[in-house]
């Protein structure tokens, strides 16, 4: 069966694209700076271009495509050399076991573990031989989780004694390697620090928008503290809607491990999709006529709605994949034009990599493009394999009594979603199972069957506190402005 390009253009830019990044990542260290040789070849093929638009025949159209692919996949490659910290000439690398102390802002979340806090520092000055400097790099520090000690706070300023070390290999040939996941996260150094070894200077995040965000996050989490009052709900309520598992308890995190629902606890497409789904209803309920005005006003509420979604939960990385996915969705619906979904979902991968080209190595990146994609091309055609609904209402008799008819059109209609539910969870696991073999080792039998009722709860239970979080702020918007 035949690929059918024009309505998947971008499937053939990206491919290049990642072509690129793979090779660097294989070759860089052997690479010269491409970025002038990326200019030279996006003249050419403007040159080239306009030379071919006025021949007749289809041969020089051929050399267009060769030449875009050919800029792509040289683009991929120097794009990923000016994302890739440590070819910096200030890079912590370049200092050693030398540094005496060194500036640097905590640039990412907190994870609270039992015994430490864990977090990303980004460095900004270093002092080698007792003159301060300039410098780059991340450092992946743990504390010591004590009532005495605060939790890092995104956006503090730390002075910090004593130099980082490098990230360590895996002790194991079969052992996830830690060291390579940190770098493609521009993270090549680890330091425990004693609280005698650091002071907060300061508060200055990187990202003013993001601090908001993540303060906005924290709030939400406080009203589910507030009003779920036994501890592990309140745990799984905030992590299903916010994605904050910090208090969720070791014993859940692995029965959800165990059952192969992990994804449900991540805040990324489950949620985002939910909310999406619900807006799209509630939209399809507005009145009047589906004219130019109503398609605006559609593309701005969804995107709204989402980004909001997106905002509230501290614009996680999961979160922003899957909002940027599902806007081009958006917009795309609202155009009427005429794309596939493998061009839509080509068009958010194309846009999220050349935004940050080592976003191809996370793992929630290609579970996730890889789960759509399989759904997209799997799903319907598992679905064609069975026809339950037919099934049932080939029971119906016409002698039979009318509380009969409808129950064999219930059980029909139930038996279609279960059908459609199932086929939905298989088409998605087909393209992750190897993947959640490499990476995890392990692959859970009982999948299927607990994705099927795990994910049909959870959703419910999204919205549920979705549901409250908003009447929450409903009240809280009325209190403040009636009189008292």
């Amino acid at each position: 069966m035949g690929i059918t390009w024009a309505p998947n253009a971008f499937v053939r830019l990206v491919l290049p694209l990642m072509g690129g990044i793979v090779t660097y990542l294989y070759l860089g260290a052997s690479l010269p700076d491409l970025r002038l040789v990326v200019v030279l070849l996006v003249c050419v093929y403007g040159v080239v271009h306009g030379w071919a638009a006025r021949q007749r025949h289809s041969g020089p159209i051929d050399i267009v495509g060769l030449l875009a692919i050919t800029t792509l996949y040289v683009a991929g490659v120097a794009l990923t050399q000016q994302a890739t910290e440590s070819q910096s000439a200030v890079h912590l690398y370049r200092f050693g076991s030398r540094v005496e102390f060194y500036r640097a802002v905590v640039d990412d979340y907190t994870v609270v573990r039992p015994l430490t806090y864990a977090t990303t520092v980004r460095v900004s000055a270093v002092r080698v031989g007792g003159k301060w400097q300039a410098a780059v790099g991340g450092i992946r520090v743990s504390i010591p989780r004590d009532s005495a000690v605060a939790a890092p706070q995104y956006g503090e300023v730390w002075l910090v004694r004593g130099a980082p070390a490098p990230s360590k290999a895996p002790l194991n040939p079969g052992e996830f390697d830690y060291r390579r996941y940190l770098s493609y996260h521009q993270v090549y150094h680890q330091q425990f620090v004693h609280p005698d070894q650091y002071r907060v200077l300061a508060l200055e995040p990187p990202s003013v928008l993001r601090a908001i965000a993540m303060r906005a996050a924290r709030v939400l989490d406080g009203v589910f503290r507030h009003y779920v009052q036994a501890k592990r709900e309140y745990a799984l309520a905030s992590a299903l809607v916010l994605g904050i598992k910090d208090d969720v308890d070791q014993e859940t995190k692995q029965a959800y491990a165990n059952t192969g629902t992990t994804h449900i606890m991540a805040v990324s497409g489950l949620q985002v999709g939910l909310l999406f789904g619900v807006v799209m209803w509630l939209l399809s309920k507005v009145p009047g006529r589906r004219g130019p005005g109503l398609r605006l006003l559609t593309v701005l509420v969804s995107l709204g709605v989402i980004w909001t979604y997106a905002f509230l939960t501290g614009l996680s990385a999961s979160v922003l994949r899957a909002a940027v996915m599902f806007s081009f969705i958006i917009v795309a619906r609202a155009t009427a034009r005429q794309t596939s979904m493998y061009n839509l979902l080509a068009v958010a991968a194309f846009v999220l990599l050349c935004y940050d080209p080592y976003l191809l190595c996370d793992v929630g990146f290609q579970l996730s493009f890889l789960a759509v994609l399989s759904i997209v091309y799997l799903q319907p055609r598992i679905v064609a394999w069975l026809e339950p609904n037919d099934f049932f209402l080939s029971k119906q008799r016409p002698w039979q009594p009318q509380a009969l008819q409808k129950l064999w059109k219930g059980m029909g209609w139930m038996a279609e979603k279960t059908w459609q539910a199932t086929a939905l969870s298989l088409a998605a696991q087909v393209a992750t199972f190897p993947l959640g073999l490499f990476y995890f080792h392990q692959f859970p039998l009982s999948f299927l069957f607990s994705n099927l009722i795990a994910v049909p709860i959870s959703s419910v239970a999204v919205y549920v506190g979705l549901v409250l979080l908003v009447l929450h702020g409903l009240i809280t918007a009325v209190g403040s402005i009636a009189p008292g």
